[in-house]
C-alpha cells in the first residue's frame, strides 16, 4: 500500500450518536445522522475515545510430525470507552443502567444489579472538513470507572460499550475510511 498523507487522521472533533431502541440504520448522511440516532452530547476532550480488545491469543498446535502444523486464534472482544459530560437522563441511563425517570429533575438508580443499555452506536471523528466513522449495530453500554468531581474540570461519567455480535448482522462493526461528506465509504 502506498504512503497516503490524506489517509492520516487528526481527531479534532467527534460526535457520538446512540439509539437505545436498536432500530436505527447506518446513516446515509454522516454529518446529519437523523432523528433515530440522537447525539449523546458533550464528551470529554482529554480521552475522547479508546478502543480496546481482549482475547486473540494465538496458539500453535504441533503434531509428532510437524512442530507447527496448525494455528488457532482465541475469540476477540472489542470495547469502546468514552465519557459523556452532560448530566442528563441519557447519560444517567448509560452509566447506571436502565433506571427510570422519577420526575423532571431526578433519575432513579436501580437497587438491583445494573442492567446495561443495549442499542446502536454511530461515531463520527472529524478532521477538518473530512471525517472517519464507526457503525456499531449492537453495543451494550454501562458505567466503567468512577465519576470524579474536580472544581478545576468538567465532570463526566466514564462508559464502556461492549461490541456485541448478532446473527442478523454480517459484521461485528464497520469502520469508514477517511473521506469528505461528498464521498461514500
Amino acid at each position: 500500500m502506498p504512503i497516503n498523507n490524506d489517509s492520516l487522521v487528526i481527531p479534532g472533533e467527534g460526535h457520538f450518536y446512540f439509539d437505545p431502541t436498536g432500530t436505527a440504520t447506518k446513516p446515509t448522511d454522516p454529518r446529519a445522522p437523523g432523528a433515530t440516532l440522537p447525539e449523546v452530547g458533550h464528551t470529554t476532550r482529554e480521552s475522547p475515545l479508546t478502543i480496546t480488545r481482549e482475547g486473540g491469543e494465538r496458539t500453535t498446535h504441533a503434531t509428532w510430525q510437524n512442530s507447527a502444523a496448525r494455528e488457532s486464534v482465541a475469540p476477540i472482544n472489542y470495547r469502546l470507552q468514552f465519557t459523556p459530560l452532560q448530566w442528563d437522563e441519557l447519560t444517567y441511563q448509560l452509566y447506571f443502567g436502565q433506571g427510570n425517570t422519577i420526575d423532571a429533575d431526578y433519575f432513579g438508580v436501580p437497587k438491583s444489579t445494573a442492567v446495561p443499555t443495549q442499542g446502536r452506536l454511530y461515531i463520527r471523528v472529524d478532521d477538518g472538513n473530512a471525517f472517519a466513522d464507526f457503525w456499531l449495530p449492537l453495543v451494550s453500554i454501562l458505567g466503567e470507572g468512577n465519576v470524579e468531581l474536580d472544581p478545576e474540570n468538567l465532570s463526566g461519567f466514564p462508559l464502556g460499550a461492549a461490541v456485541l455480535g448478532h446473527s442478523d448482522f454480517d459484521n461485528l462493526f464497520e469502520i469508514g475510511r477517511k473521506r469528505t461528506a461528498n464521498t461514500t465509504p
